[in-house]
């Protein structure tokens, strides 16, 4: 009976030696600055591109096409003269609101450069942290609690590294479809050709996106607004979206 009590409790003590806590993660918070130039160069730069990254990762705007069929007051999918839904293609932002296609063109070939941009200049960290390093002990009793932060700048480069890629991957990939549909539907979001392929627009197949609705005054309103927003946009840089980060 003794051993059938005590050879549980020897497995449960084996079991919460194995599982291991789970990593903290990483949060950068800017310290107070030591009045040695070159560790202090190395905070203040860890500060600023941590502030960069962040910026740059909530400052994105994702876009999709997206199929809407238009409805009455009452949420009833309106038809055209042959019985089908009324309805078009439109490209509309995380909201579903539409947005012009141009601009959110634009917007990904910036976001893409900007990232490409922030990774590169992620090179100067690891040059800093080294100087950092060597100026450590000359912070006397100040090393032992400034030693930490030499984990920061490496930390700060290898997640945003992970976040910015992945966001100019999702750019790159969602561009493809925004591109196909600025090529091929006019600004009311129907076809510029009606016997295209719709599932062949450019390579790229737009017969299977989501379907939302908007009723008639939402739909125009939108679609105006899209138009204008259209006619202030500039003109994307192309050769983002074929440059690999």
């Amino acid at each position: 009976m003794a051993i059938a009590i005590v050879a549980p409790t020897a497995v449960q003590a084996q079991k919460k030696k194995k599982e291991k806590k789970p990593k903290k993660e990483f949060v950068w918070e800017m310290p107070e600055l030591t009045k040695n130039a070159e560790f202090d160069e190395y905070l203040l730069s860890c500060d600023t591109l941590n502030t960069r990254i962040r910026e740059y990762c909530d400052g994105i705007v994702f876009y999709e096409v997206k199929k809407i069929q238009e409805t009455d007051e009452n949420g009833n999918v309106l038809k055209d003269e042959n019985g089908n839904p009324k309805e078009i293609y439109a490209v509309v932002d995380s909201a579903n609101h539409i947005r012009g296609s141009k601009e959110a063109i634009f917007q990904y070939a910036n976001m893409i450069l900007s990232g490409t941009n922030i990774i590169l200049d992620m090179a100067n960290i690891a040059l800093l942290t080294t100087s950092a390093t060597t100026a450590l002990p000359s912070l006397g009793m100040k090393s032992f609690s400034y030693a930490k932060y030499l984990k920061a700048g490496p930390n700060i480069v290898k997640l945003g590294t992970q976040e910015i890629k992945e966001i100019v991957t999702k750019c790159r990939e969602q561009s493809k479809d925004i591109r196909a549909y600025k090529n091929s539907f006019t600004e009311s979001g129907e076809l510029i050709d009606p016997t295209a392929d719709v599932s062949n627009l450019d390579g790229v197949n737009l017969s299977d996106v989501p379907t939302i609705t908007k009723p008639s005054s939402e739909l125009a309103k939108e679609l105006e607004l899209a138009k204008q927003e259209n006619a202030n946009a500039q003109e994307a840089d192309e050769d983002a979206f074929d440059e690999a980060v």
